[in-house]
């Protein structure tokens, strides 16, 4: 780390009385909330698409906000809109922010990387996971520059290996997925999965991503059955990999499922995209067994003690937000953002770059924003090396902004709409399943 071993340097201290504003001391977070703009708060933007129902990702980054602020932080969230990822970050750095988190689809990540690089902006998604995104970071990283796109959930690369892992062998396979980065990419790792183990590549089936709101959301479901539908010996699939959005992805299903010319036998496995709590209530709400034997793949969290978890799901109000997917790794990322600046002691984000490695690997581990900051600001040289290790479990940013370690989950729907869950680790993917992973 830059920071001097043995006492601070001046920068830091000017910094710290920057970031760690005795003004927010008490624990609350007003004198942020009233600033017009982004001169006295250290501003960090959200960028994720919003729908009907509360965001757990946005409420996550919210919690992460008040702990740091009550630490004695100076913390300001400014909403995007993931809708548009690009104008949005434009316009959130013409406003002072200094970090985004987000956004929340590996398409929009993509959207955004050159602006981030080109502007200098860190930006850490907890939910991208498009191998497209190392492949950029690693270009830049080998030309002997800074990446500025960081996240905290492992890759594709785990996913599709898990996949294709739990496809039924010898049966013949369709992909439906989204034409964009996340979709192209995790389909193309799949088939690649297949062919390494002497298995035909699966057949597949593309669709242009649209929402709920989309005035043809009907005809363009239709549009995709029918294209479904058509696919050459369709009633001999045995399993089915969906690689789709929440917005469209229940009507899909229940399509596919009411279609004559799909086999009533065939094996549904879900991507993260679209791995839900209750699935059935997005597909046959009336319906739980419509969704029996579904596998759903997403990543998950190995916190140490795993009850950390289920203390910070407790903070959400459950009939609100009754999906916590990457909520988790949306609170982590916004600590690790605030750790690195104050690390670093600048919010300038071409300084602080640096440190999300250095405050996520360092020797002398600690599990909150609090203890973490309580370490960097003492002058004792060892306390400095600090390891932020997350509600999610380690971090550890390598080279190409990925986390070295972690975990996927792979859950079987029940007919009673509940699920069952079987724990593989990152990178090694070991079945490490017990009765105390969150």
């Amino acid at each position: 780390m830059r920071i001097l071993r043995g006492a601070l340097s001046i920068a830091f201290l000017v910094f710290a009385s920057f970031l760690l504003s005795t003004g927010c001391g008490d624990g609350t977070n007003e004198q942020v909330e009233v600033d017009a703009g982004c001169e006295d708060a250290f501003c960090i933007g959200t960028l994720f698409r919003t729908s009907d129902s509360p965001s757990s990702v946005i409420k996550a980054a919210e919690l992460a906000r008040d702990d740091i602020n009550e630490a004695g932080g100076n913390i300001k969230l400014i909403a995007g809109d993931g809708a548009t990822p690009l104008a949005s970050t434009m316009e959130l750095l013409e406003m002072g922010v200094k970090a985004i988190i987000g956004p929340g689809t590996s398409q929009s990540s993509v959207e955004i990387f050159d602006f981030l690089v080109e502007n200098g902006l860190v930006a850490v998604s907890p939910s991208a996971t498009s191998v497209t995104l190392t492949e950029k970071n690693r270009e830049i990283s080998q030309a002997g520059k800074a990446h500025f796109f960081f996240r905290t959930v492992p890759t594709d690369s785990f996913q599709a290996k898990i996949l294709a892992t739990e496809v039924r062998n010898g049966d013949e396979v369709l992909i439906v997925h989204r034409n964009d980065n996340y979709g192209v990419k995790l389909t193309e790792l799949i088939n690649r999965e297949f062919l390494s183990r002497n298995r035909p590549a699966a057949k597949v089936v593309w669709y242009e991503r649209y929402y709920s709101d989309d005035p043809m959301f009907e005809e363009k479901t239709q549009a995709v059955l029918d294209d479904i539908e058509a696919v050459d010996g369709i009633g001999n699939i045995g399993s089915i990999i969906l690689i789709l959005s929440i917005d469209e992805g229940g009507k899909i299903i229940k399509g596919m499922l009411d279609s004559t010319v799909v086999s009533s036998a065939a094996r549904y496995y879900i991507s993260d995209s679209f791995a839900v709590e209750n699935l059935y209530e997005r597909v046959d709400p009336d319906n739980p067994a419509a969704v029996e034997g579904f596998k759903s793949t997403t990543p998950c969290s190995l916190p140490d003690p795993p009850e950390r978890k289920d203390e910070f799901e407790k903070r959400f109000d459950r009939e609100m937000f009754p999906s916590l997917r990457f909520a988790v790794h949306a609170y982590d990322a916004v600590v690790a953002v605030a750790l690195a600046a104050l690390s670093a002691g600048s919010n300038d984000p071409s300084e602080y770059v640096s440190e999300m490695a250095e405050v996520t690997a360092g020797e002398n581990r600690c599990l909150t924003y609090a203890e973490c900051a309580a370490a960097l600001m003492d002058e004792t040289a060892a306390n400095d090396d600090i390891n932020y290790e997350g509600v999610s479990g380690p971090i550890e940013f390598d080279e190409n902004g990925d986390i070295g370690a972690g975990c996927y989950s792979v859950y079987t729907y029940d007919a009673e709409g509940g699920r069952t869950r079987q724990v593989f680790s990152v990178p090694d993917l070991e079945d490490i399943t017990t009765d105390r992973v969150p």
